[in-house]
């Protein structure tokens, strides 16, 4: 005859859930520093979390089944599955903890998968600690019923009062449901995969401002920088309408001189985009799996794109502002375009050391960059 549970064992094992899980692991931190002897034949961490978030999804979902409030009660039988359920849910989620210090103490993972873990991980148990919750409150309310049901004096509970158990316990499955999701997408995107949605990402914020900046060129004006007229308030007619004229002659020349400018990045945008949408084909495809493994390399990509657009914003934005005190020779904006160049160098020099020994596969890249730098 197989070991049956009651009440009172769901309540020790919840109270385990959150000492072992919860309260140990209450931030990225606290998971790196997680110990484990787990060792991988014939198989890597990436395809382990993908098993392992079907797995955990899969428990979940017959958690989430059987402890309906409406029918957990009607046996004791039902108690005792709901119990092994939880417990291999407990297990599933064990085993992902195991797991990480593969992850962290190798040098194969991006940081921003590693970023993404972590967020996902605590995602994850904090989906849990909802669970845990609505179990306590379910067994609760149950144990209250039946103290009612137990004296002939007693009031039956009103159950309008009763929080509403279902939707609390879909809602927790349903964090649960997310990070396993996404545990499934960080285990078949991988790093390069990952990065890829990322520069994606960056394309499409360079070809906003680019979008901002052919529609400034359509009827190109500076910004007025005395919207009030607040300058020839106190001035008389005739001198007035001298400055007037001579502002007029020099905000024309600040004009054409802003418009060269911006020309001059709207090209440059343009090729900025070429680099990260033509090195974006080429992660998406087979010749770069290879590399999934250069953590390092592909860390720093991932900050420096990211940083590129950034700059643009900035250097466009300044442009802007700087209005009637527009000058190409401005320290600021030098400062900005040389920031820019520095960080587009750099991303050239990651992308070429990714094709080391590949010389056919990384030809465009010093095509682009012969380009662009001259």
């Amino acid at each position: 005859m197989s070991e049956t549970f009651d009440e009172s064992h769901v309540l020790q094992l919840v109270s385990n859930i959150r000492t072992q899980f919860l309260e140990a692991y209450p931030s990225a931190d606290s998971l790196h520093k997680i110990k484990s002897s787990t060792k991988l034949e014939g198989s890597e961490p990436l395809v382990e979390l993908g098993k392992l978030a079907s797995i955990i999804k899969a428990h979940s979902t017959k958690v989430g089944i059987i402890y309906n409030p409406d029918t957990l009660f009607k046996s004791k039988q039902n108690i005792s599955t709901a119990f092994k359920e939880l417990q291999a849910f407990t297990n599933s989620v064990f085993y992902l903890l195991s797991l990480l210090p593969l992850f962290y103490s190798s040098k194969h993972y991006a940081e921003y998968l590693l970023d993404e873990l972590d967020a996902c991980l605590l995602g994850l148990l904090g989906g849990i600690g909802n669970l845990c919750d609505e179990i306590e409150r379910l067994m609760h309310v149950n144990d209250v019923q039946a103290d009612a049901d137990d004296s002939k004096n007693a009031k039956p509970l009103d159950t309008d009062k009763r929080p509403d158990h279902d939707d609390v316990r879909l809602i927790s499955i349903g964090k649960i449901w997310a990070s396993c999701d996404t545990f499934t997408k960080i285990s078949s995107s991988g790093n390069l995969g990952l990065l890829n949605n990322k520069i994606q990402i960056s394309s499409k914020l360079i070809n906003d401002t680019l979008t901002e900046v052919e529609e400034w060129l359509e009827d190109p004006q500076l910004e007025d920088s005395d919207p009030f007229g607040l300058d020839n308030s106190f001035s008389g007619d005739e001198s007035g309408q001298d400055e007037s004229n001579s502002g007029d002659e020099g905000e024309k020349q600040v004009l054409e001189q802003m418009v060269k400018f911006i020309k001059l990045w709207q090209n440059n945008l343009k090729m900025i985009k070429l680099l990260l949408s033509s090195f974006s084909k080429s992660i998406s495809s087979n010749d770069y799996k290879s590399k999934e493994k250069d953590g390092e390399s592909l860390t720093k990509l991932n900050q420096l794109h990211g940083a590129t657009v950034a700059k643009i914003d900035d250097l466009i934005s300044t442009t802007f502002m700087l209005s009637q005190d527009f000058d190409p020779e401005d320290k600021e904006l030098k400062e900005i375009v040389e920031d820019l160049n520095d960080s587009i160098k750099k991303i050239v020099k990651i992308i070429k050391l990714l094709n080391r020994n590949e010389e056919k596969k990384g030809k465009w890249v010093e095509v682009w960059e012969n380009k662009f730098f001259s």
